[in-house]
């Protein structure tokens, strides 16, 4: 009875081994077949600008006639050309993500003390009190907080204004 309830337990302890890491060999799966496709595409890109190279050195060099250079190098830039245009194409998506997440995210300021946000107009924090010190930037008129030497939008300096303090 003994060895049958090990056993049992062995085959339990086994099935839940494989059932808790199915969900993590399967992601593995998934961004190993994205790898494979990234490096398949830069390995062709690759492969078509160092034949263009050898083309041109084998044309140079008296190897490869003018029937044969012509046609081949058109092929090899036309591959290339659509390799630079896929390129840009994704420069182009991670631009306008990156403009949309500028216009999308909120420009809120945060009190200096406690940095809790701060409401627009609010001269005063609602958590701590201190007073809401900003100021405008010369450049392109975005608020920021009196302590900051930079821009926090466009980075360009900021004037430090010496405030005078009365001595008794």
């Amino acid at each position: 009875m003994e060895i049958s309830s090990i056993l049992i337990g062995l085959v339990l302890f086994a099935a839940a081994l494989i059932f808790v890491s199915l969900p993590f060999r399967q992601k593995q799966r998934v961004n190993l077949k994205t790898r494979t496709a990234d490096e398949h595409s830069e390995g062709r890109r690759e492969s078509v600008l160092s034949a263009l190279r050898d083309l041109e050195f084998d044309f140079k060099t008296g190897t490869v006639g003018e029937e044969d250079y012509t046609p081949l190098r058109a092929q090899l830039m036309l591959e290339a050309a659509q390799f630079i245009e896929q390129e840009q194409e994704e420069e182009a998506k991670l631009e306008a993500l990156i403009q949309t997440r500028r216009v999308t995210q909120p420009s809120t300021l945060l009190c200096e003390q406690c940095s809790a946000p701060l409401q627009a107009g609010q001269r005063f924090c609602s958590k701590c009190g201190t007073a809401a010190s900003q100021e405008l930037c010369p450049s392109c008129g975005k608020k920021n907080r009196t302590s900051d030497q930079f821009c926090s939008t466009c980075g360009s300096k900021l004037t430090v204004k010496l405030e005078a303090v009365g001595q008794s």
